[in-house]
């Protein structure tokens, strides 16, 4: 049995996805709609903090932001950055300041700040690291991931626990250590190492708008 998939493969079926017409904007949109599903169901408070980094990880997080305020939650956002944002995360920031759900950008001289924020919510949506991140990052994001760590909050990870190998389940410096992890398609490799299992808590599996076994027949 195949207990998760390499980046590779899920790299793979997203291609696939594309391919049949689901643009990188629609696969974000279908994602959070499914990801805020997910942790409406999970009845964690009324009060959350979303964490986005600059990747298409965080543009899932800030997309489903938006649609927990829809649900009546109280949303507070934070995007963490020290380099330009991916035009995707730029696209669902621009959104969030149209519906007044305006994100603080927090940056290496903010963790102050940072602490402040996170400690005023029932839980944390972790968005800062995606499937893509490779070897070790900045001290400022290890900063804000042992920040969140040491919060005493409720954490769910967006598709993987920032910092978390996706391949090894190795931790690359710092890692989220979440309650849960909402993942996207399957789960990753890394979800099933010794160390991934301690870092992802319980894992829910959810799509990107088509089905796993239906991109797995657009791939034959």
């Amino acid at each position: 049995m195949i207990k998760g998939l390499s980046v590779e493969k899920i790299r793979y079926l997203e291609e696939a996805a594309k391919k049949i017409g689901l643009n990188e904007r629609t696969l974000i949109e279908n994602a959070s709609s499914n990801l805020a599903g997910i942790i409406d169901s999970l009845h964690l408070g009324r009060k959350v903090c979303v964490v986005s980094g600059r990747g298409n990880n965080g543009a899932d997080a800030l997309s489903c932001a938006r649609k927990l305020a829809a649900r009546n939650y109280k949303v507070s956002v934070i995007i963490l950055k020290e380099k330009d944002l991916n035009p995707e995360v730029k696209f669902q920031k621009e959104i969030l300041e149209s519906v007044n759900l305006r994100p603080e950008i927090i940056g290496p001289g903010d963790i102050k700040k940072f602490k402040r924020i996170i400690n005023g919510s029932d839980f944390i949506l972790d968005g800062i690291l995606g499937i893509g991140a490779r070897g070790e990052f900045s001290g400022f994001l290890k900063e804000t991931i042992n920040c969140i760590n040491k919060s005493r909050k409720k954490i769910v990870s967006c598709d993987i626990p920032s910092g978390l190998s996706p391949d090894t389940g190795c931790v690359l410096g710092e890692a989220v250590k979440a309650g849960c992890t909402i993942t996207f398609i399957a789960p990753k490799k890394g979800f099933f190492s010794k160390t991934g299992k301690r870092f992802c808590g319980k894992i829910y599996v959810t799509d990107i708008g088509i089905s796993r076994k239906m991109l797995k027949e657009i791939c034959r």
